[in-house]
C-alpha cells in the first residue's frame, strides 16, 4: 500500500488538556480538542466547523502541550492515526455496563506544535468571534489532510441523483513510528467525495486503485445499537464516525481510465440488446 499521511490543523483548544499520568516521567499522555473550520466543498452540507482530537504521549513536546489552556490558537503538524479500542455504555434499562469490541478512535498524532496567540479575550468580547477569526484568518489551512493511499473496497454511490456521495475505504501504511503503537503499520481511513467528484470516483476508482486525497477531518454523530448482556434488550447509545471529506483528489495508478470505462459500457450495451433479442425472439 502507498505511504502518505499529513495532516496540519490550525484552531483554538475547546478545553484545557486532559493530562494523564501526571508526574510519571515517560508516562504523560496529553488530549485536548481544537476547533477548526473547512474550505468549501461542492455539495457538501455538514457542519462547517470540526473539533479534532489532539492525542500526545511523545516526550519532545510534552511539557509545552502542558502549558496549552483553553482558547489557546495553536497550529499543528502531524499524522492521522486509526486505533482500535472497546466502547463501553450503560444500559438504560438496568444499569449495566456494555462493551463494543473492535470499536474505532481516529485522532491527530503532532509532530509539531506551535502556538500562534491566545483568543480568550476575543471569546469574552463576543463568544462567535474565535470562529470567525478562523473562518477570515486561517480557512485555507485550518483542516487539511493529505493522503496518498490505496482503494481497499468498492465505492458505493450514496446520496440522490441531485446531492450524490461516494464512499470507499483507503490502506495508508504508516510513516511516522509511535512507541506506544508499534504494532500497527497500516491505517484505512473513510473517503466520502460530494458532487462532481463522488460521480467521478464512483465510475474510475477500484480496488487497487492508487490516489492522492487532499481533504479535511469530521467527526459524524452516529447511533449504535448494542443488546445488553443482562437484560437483553437492545438500546442505541451515542458513537462517532471519522470521515475525510476531499477538497480535490488525484488519480495516480490502476484506475479506470475513460477509454476503458467506454469498453465497458459498449459491451454491457450489446449484452443487453442480445438478452432483449432472445427475449422477444426467443434463443437461435
Amino acid at each position: 500500500m502507498a505511504t502518505h499521511n499529513q495532516v496540519r490543523a490550525v484552531g483554538f483548544l475547546r478545553e484545557d488538556p486532559i493530562i494523564m499520568n501526571a508526574g510519571e516521567s515517560g508516562a504523560e499522555k496529553v488530549m485536548f480538542t481544537i476547533r477548526t473550520i473547512h474550505r468549501d466543498v461542492d455539495n457538501f452540507h455538514g457542519k462547517r466547523f470540526q473539533d479534532l482530537m489532539i492525542f500526545y504521549d511523545g516526550t519532545a513536546m510534552i511539557e509545552r502541550m502542558k502549558k496549552l489552556v483553553q482558547f489557546d490558537l495553536v497550529d499543528i503538524k502531524g499524522v492521522f492515526n486509526i486505533l482500535t479500542l472497546n466502547k463501553k455504555s450503560h444500559c438504560p434499562a438496568c444499569g449495566t455496563m456494555n462493551v463494543k469490541y473492535n470499536g474505532t478512535a481516529t485522532f491527530v498524532y503532532p509532530t509539531s506544535l506551535v502556538k500562534i496567540n491566545a483568543v480568550r479575550e476575543a471569546y469574552e468580547h463576543s463568544i462567535d468571534l474565535p470562529e470567525r477569526i478562523l473562518e477570515t484568518h486561517y480557512m485555507e489551512v485550518s483542516n487539511q489532510v493529505l493522503i496518498i493511499g490505496t482503494v481497499v473496497s468498492d465505492p458505493e454511490l450514496l446520496g440522490t441523483e441531485k446531492n450524490p456521495c461516494c464512499r470507499y475505504r483507503l490502506g495508508v501504511d504508516r510513516k511516522y513510528y509511535i512507541k506506544t503503537q508499534g504494532d500497527i503499520s497500516a491505517d484505512y481511513p473513510w473517503v466520502y467525495s460530494y458532487g462532481q467528484q463522488a460521480e467521478m470516483d464512483y465510475r474510475h476508482l477500484q480496488k487497487g486503485a492508487l490516489i492522492l486525497v487532499d481533504a479535511f477531518m469530521q467527526y459524524r454523530p452516529v447511533e449504535t445499537t448494542i443488546t445488553c448482556e443482562r437484560c437483553g434488550i437492545d438500546y442505541n447509545f451515542q458513537d462517532q464516525a471519522t470521515e475525510f471529506v476531499p477538497y480535490s483528489i488525484e488519480y495516480l495508478n490502476n484506475y479506470k481510465t475513460d477509454e476503458e470505462i467506454a469498453r465497458e459500457e459498449s459491451i454491457q450495451e450489446r449484452l443487453m440488446l442480445n438478452q432483449a433479442k432472445n427475449d422477444i425472439f426467443g434463443e437461435n
